[in-house]
């Protein structure tokens, strides 16, 4: 604007000079006035302007270099935002592989615990099994291995025990009582009766089959008051009670292994001088005598089967072992070595009750390590 300003004072002036004559000249230089002035006050106007543009511009690059500065730090913190997210999404996708992993190994582990679950209960159910078989296997036959092994003892040459069993009983007995086995004993006759129930429990069995001998055998003279229920090895840990009072008779509840005990008892009172002398009181506490110790036998028999079969357990827990484990543990017992006892130790305990009586209190109450 101000060349533009300049450029027509310039013209002005020009047109002053090349005028002829004098009045011409002062109405000019008074009309020259004039549009100097107009100019002057246009260049005014037009400095007014441009010093409103120049500060005008310079607040816009003001604001220009704010925003300059404010899209730089924008772009950074886009950077820094894209950046994050990227790594983000790599964290992420490295997440959602390891989830995905574990899912999959999670399934495998559900699938391989699935499969060991079976496989134990089918081991369990299959040794349950099994142990029923056997069971009801010898249940079956016990009946008749019962009086097969009554007849074998009582047979032997130092016996000579006379017999009977169902098939061939002597007279006074009808089919309302017919004991599996009969042994005569000082005039009476001993019951041997093989019991034994697959389909109801034991005990609640046990019970019921003494209260219908006693019935059976009430006011019968020439039956013998010990009465003797043999039942098969393993139903003996399954009764708490194996000795029963009903009607007179006294019930015992034995195993197959204490038949042998009991006939060489019975055997030794027959061949008493005074056996047929004494009063059936004084046989009764004898035959009580008896029974308890085949008692004694029979329970430490039974509890040894139980022991047996507990062991048995744990060699097979061993077995599921890991393999390495396995034989460190081959290597330590092959180490280990028996106990051994020395045999006038046990001689001395087995002839003094004194001795064993002494050993067990020095068990019980031991003495002080400590000198006084």
């Amino acid at each position: 604007m101000e060349l533009i300003a300049i450029f027509g004072i310039g013209i002005i002036i020009f047109l002053q000079v090349a005028r002829p004559s004098i009045s011409g000249k002062k109405q000019d230089d008074e009309k020259l006035s004039k549009e100097v002035g107009k100019l002057n006050e246009q260049l005014s106007k037009e400095r007014s302007e441009k010093d409103q543009l120049s500060g005008k511009s310079k607040e816009l690059f003001a604001r220009y270099k704010d925003l300059e500065a404010d899209a730089k730090s924008l772009q950074y913190e886009r950077d820094d935002l894209k950046k994050r997210v990227s790594d983000f999404e790599a964290r992420q996708e490295s997440r959602e592989k390891e989830l995905e992993d574990n899912i999959v190994q999670l399934d495998a582990a559900k699938k391989s615990l699935a499969n060991e679950r079976e496989r134990v209960i089918r081991e369990d159910e299959d040794r349950q099994k099994k142990t029923l078989e056997d069971r009801d296997r010898i249940w079956a036959e016990h009946e008749n291995s019962v009086v097969s092994l009554l007849s074998d003892i009582c047979k032997k040459p130092q016996y000579q025990f006379t017999t009977y069993d169902n098939n061939n009983l002597p007279d006074g007995f009808d089919g309302k009582f017919k004991p599996d086995f009969l042994m005569d004993f000082l005039g009476q006759y001993i019951v041997f009766d093989a019991k034994v129930s697959r389909s109801q429990d034991i005990k609640i069995y046990i019970r019921e089959q003494v209260k219908k001998t006693a019935e059976k055998a009430k006011g019968r003279n020439d039956i013998y008051a010990s009465i003797f229920l043999v039942v098969p090895t393993d139903a003996i840990s399954m009764l708490k009670e194996h000795i029963f009072f009903e009607n007179g008779f006294t019930f015992f509840i034995v195993s197959p292994e204490g038949l042998a005990p009991i006939i060489s008892s019975l055997k030794k009172i027959t061949n008493y001088e005074l056996a047929e002398q004494f009063d059936p009181q004084e046989r009764e506490n004898i035959v009580n005598l008896i029974a308890k110790l085949d008692y004694h036998v029979n329970e430490r028999n039974a509890w040894d089967i139980m022991m047996a079969q507990k062991g048995v357990d744990v060699i097979e827990d061993v077995e599921k072992l890991h393999p390495e484990l396995m034989q460190e543990v081959e290597l330590k017992k092959s180490k280990m070595r028996l106990p051994t006892f020395k045999s006038s130790d046990i001689k001395r305990l087995i002839s003094s009750k004194e001795e064993r009586k002494k050993v067990v209190q020095e068990l019980t109450e031991p003495r002080a390590q400590i000198k006084m």
